[in-house]
């Protein structure tokens, strides 16, 4: 028996010792639930002290606060709820002690107080959701951003107040993922029709291993652009040269930075994050992407990030000016070169300290691509006309609107030159493997054309924002922002959504017209999968469409489901999916 007390004795120490007493109230009593052993916190609790005396059982004690024995939480005196467990440890068949705990799920002491004076005072909005999508946490600075007063918005359901669903609403999308999102840029509607442009980082919140919620931390981009301003306006009046009389090139401080480019997409969001590193060096860089993915944004983010930010950055379509200007405007000219040249520099010496783009290098001639070689191993310039070498040190940004390997099999880039070019080698995905940025772009466009053209837009009906979402984009991001403003100009002024009727007919297959420049083969035939016959049902065909093409997808992939979706553009959940709705197998 001596053996046996000594074994309590140790336990009842051993879990004092082990509940952390400044949160948790712990309490031990016997098998007749007769307390044996208190810590401080459970007094705390129970307004209790020691002079009370603890000679009474339990049961008396629940008794005189209305608590019910088999119940797993309380309220105290003070309104917060108590969360109880209960741990029977017996010897053999008897049990010896019964050990109960306490812990005060919405005590206010002093830390969570600090934490909530944090949050409430904290000039970027705040808010958060607990596990079930309701709205849990709202500061007063989102509310100002959401245009609510936190009392509309506190325990409803995030897609009650936002016009967003599972897969748009970055906090539900990490309640679902449970990996953070950080500094995306965002649009959105609320359901009171307050369009927000934002900076938003999304956290999943964790507690002994599980999820409980998500919170985000929004800054109101309009405002970081206000705060940017006068540094911008310094960062301008520092300009070096105005070259503006030579119509054929962009001369310009960078409109664009990383925080302009939109997405929630894994695969865009790593090439954002390996541009930005490789921002800080002066090494080459190629950026690979079809045409109106972007590429000229990366280039302008990465100069706008670079130690060259305050040089001057210099664009220049190589495709769209003939052979004979481009040479004069790249390497400069001297005076009698050729009828009516002056002396004039060139863009590599205009660009010197900054940053020189190359838009679409692969459609420079070859002769042009041999000189631009020369240029970068001996970082030299030679005007026409002249034998004078000019020292350059512009850093290359350049861009492909198609695959490297093809274009330099079909001896339309040289390859050596693409080596010097491609020291950094960046890829841009296509829209269509990024469809998860379609609604947020969607919304984003609207908003911009709602305040060009003084229009009040809410957004895109479920029709539209189906065919979206089927539909392959083939001029990529340019291609929907064009399509978008066409519908915001023929959209009558009391219509409040975009319907199938506004949109282009060509996005319809009632209209044919060419292909985009720099559309794979592959790409024109999954365009082509989804035309619709004039006078069918749209999202019937679409359907009939569809499931044909993941037929087809799948049996040339020998059924490998990886393989499809990266071809389709499309995740593998997404696929697996669209199996079940269609019933393949």
């Amino acid at each position: 028996m001596a053996e046996i007390d000594k074994k309590v004795n140790d336990t009842m120490q051993e879990f004092i010792d082990f509940i952390d007493l400044r949160y948790k109230g712990l309490v031990i009593t016997d098998q007749f639930k007769k307390i044996v052993k208190v810590n401080d916190r459970f007094l705390e609790i129970f307004h209790l002290n020691t002079s009370d005396g603890l000679e009474f059982h339990l049961e008396e004690l629940f008794l005189k606060y209305g608590i019910d024995e088999d119940s797993e939480y309380f309220y105290d005196l003070d309104k917060n709820q108590v969360n109880v467990r209960l741990k029977t440890m017996t010897f053999g068949e008897e049990t010896v002690l019964n050990i109960w705990i306490f812990e005060v799920v919405g005590m206010k002491n002093a830390r969570i107080s600090l934490l909530e004076t944090i949050v409430q005072f904290s000039k970027d909005g705040i808010h958060a959701v607990n596990q079930d999508g309701k709205i849990i946490i709202y500061n007063e600075a989102q509310g100002k951003i959401d245009h609510y007063e936190p009392s509309e918005v506190i325990g409803r359901h995030a897609m009650d107040i936002y016009a967003l669903d599972y897969e748009s609403s970055l906090l539900l999308r990490v309640l679902k993922t449970q990996k953070p999102i950080e500094n995306v840029r965002q649009g959105y509607y609320t359901k009171a029709g307050t369009f927000v442009d934002c900076v938003t980082s999304v956290i999943p919140l964790f507690y002994h291993g599980k999820i409980f919620g998500s919170a985000a931390i929004v800054r109101d981009y309009n405002g970081i652009l206000q705060t940017l301003g006068k540094e911008k306006e310094q960062v301008n009046s520092e300009k070096i040269k105005s070259i503006t009389t030579q119509p054929n090139y962009e001369s310009k401080q960078t409109r664009y930075t990383f925080d302009s480019i939109i997405t929630v997409n894994p695969e865009l969001a790593k090439s954002i994050q390996s541009a930005k590193q490789a921002a800080q060096t002066d090494s080459n860089i190629l950026i690979i992407g079809e045409t109106g993915t972007g590429k000229e944004m990366f280039a302008q983010s990465i100069h706008a990030y670079s130690p060259r930010r305050n040089k001057p950055f210099l664009a220049i379509n190589c495709a769209a000016i003939p052979e004979s200007l481009l040479e004069g405007l790249l390497f400069g000219t001297t005076k009698g070169s050729f009828t009516g040249a002056t002396d004039k520099p060139g863009l590599f010496e205009e660009a010197d300290g900054g940053t020189i783009f190359l838009d679409e290098i692969n459609s420079m001639s070859l002769f042009l691509q041999s000189k631009l070689l020369r240029v970068l191993e001996e970082r030299t310039v030679t005007r026409l006309g002249s034998n004078k070498m000019i020292h350059v040190s512009a850093r290359i940004i350049s861009s492909c609107n198609e695959n490297p390997a093809q274009a330099i099999q079909d001896n339309n880039f040289r390859s050596d030159l693409f080596y010097r070019l491609a020291v950094v080698y960046i890829v841009i995905p296509s829209l269509r493997m990024r469809l998860d940025d379609v609604s947020l772009l969607t919304k984003y466009f609207i908003e911009m054309y709602n305040k060009q053209f003084d229009k009040k837009i809410v957004g895109v009906d479920s029709e539209v924002s189906q065919l979206f979402e089927n539909y392959s984009w083939p001029g990529n991001v340019r291609q929907l922002r064009h399509l978008l403003e066409s519908a915001m100009n023929v959209i009558d002024p009391d219509e409040t959504y975009i319907g199938i009727r506004h949109l282009p007919k060509y996005i319809l297959g009632e209209d044919k017209i060419g292909n985009y420049e720099g559309q794979p083969e592959q790409h024109r035939e999954i365009r082509t999968s989804v035309s619709i016959d004039k006078g069918q049902n749209i999202f019937e065909e679409l359907k009939e469409k569809e499931k044909e093409f993941i037929i087809e997808s799948l049996t040339k992939n020998g059924g490998n489901i990886a393989k499809t979706a990266k071809q389709m553009g499309m995740s593998r959940q997404k696929l697996y999916y669209k199996l079940k709705k269609y019933n393949l197998k």
